[in-house]
């Protein structure tokens, strides 16, 4: 395995048949006989696994930049990226100020790297909309907050993501379309919590 490769084992502590993916790998193991299999994973010193838990980068995400010997946390894996080390995901969540009960609005983010990922206020996981390698081109995001019960969206804007060379991290560069009602914080480098305050 080289520098810019990840193995996974079908069995915990890197034992059982072995699957080598390099950088650039964009891999949905759903349907087919490894889907939910991989149990360990042995990550090279310039790569970085993005992980889900199922095919349409929904459920569980894990993001892996050292060997694991126990990957059972995510529930079975089904689809995963291979980047560079360097490459930083941008992950968010929903947290509702209102006082609803978790679960009653959802965000949904727009972009072209990742397609649609949709994050419930409640739920502690962050979802991927987007990944940006090291100096990378900005990514722009569509954003929604829809009401689960009603059925109507009450936020609706965009947000602009760029890569911050002297953090090494990811900033907004462009706050301007978000909602009135949508307040945001970054968590750590590169995960950001969306905040509804008001329907």
């Amino acid at each position: 395995m080289s520098e810019q490769e990840v193995t996974f084992y079908i069995r915990p502590n890197y034992t059982g048949d072995a699957h080598t993916y390099a950088v650039g790998t964009d891999e949905n193991l759903y349907p087919g006989e490894l889907n939910d299999r991989f149990k360990s994973v042995k990550v090279g010193r310039k790569a970085k696994v993005l992980a889900w838990q199922h095919d349409n980068q929904s459920g569980k995400y894990r993001e892996w930049d050292l060997d694991q010997p126990d990957i059972s946390d995510i529930g079975g894996l089904t689809r995963f990226k291979v980047v560079e080390s360097t490459t930083l995901p941008i992950a968010v969540r929903l947290q509702d100020l209102t006082g609803a009960p978790d679960g009653r609005y959802s965000l949904k983010v727009a972009s072209y790297d990742v397609g649609d990922t949709v994050v419930r206020s409640g739920d502690p996981e962050y979802g991927l909309v987007g990944v940006m390698p090291e100096d990378g081109p900005p990514v722009t995001t569509a954003i929604y907050v829809r009401d689960e019960h009603s059925g109507v969206y009450v936020a609706v804007g965009a947000i602009y993501f760029v890569w911050n060379s002297s953090t090494k991290s990811i900033d907004v560069a462009d706050a301007s379309n978000v909602p009135e009602n949508l307040d945001y914080s970054r968590d750590g480098r590169n995960q950001f919590t969306f905040k509804l305050t008001e329907v």
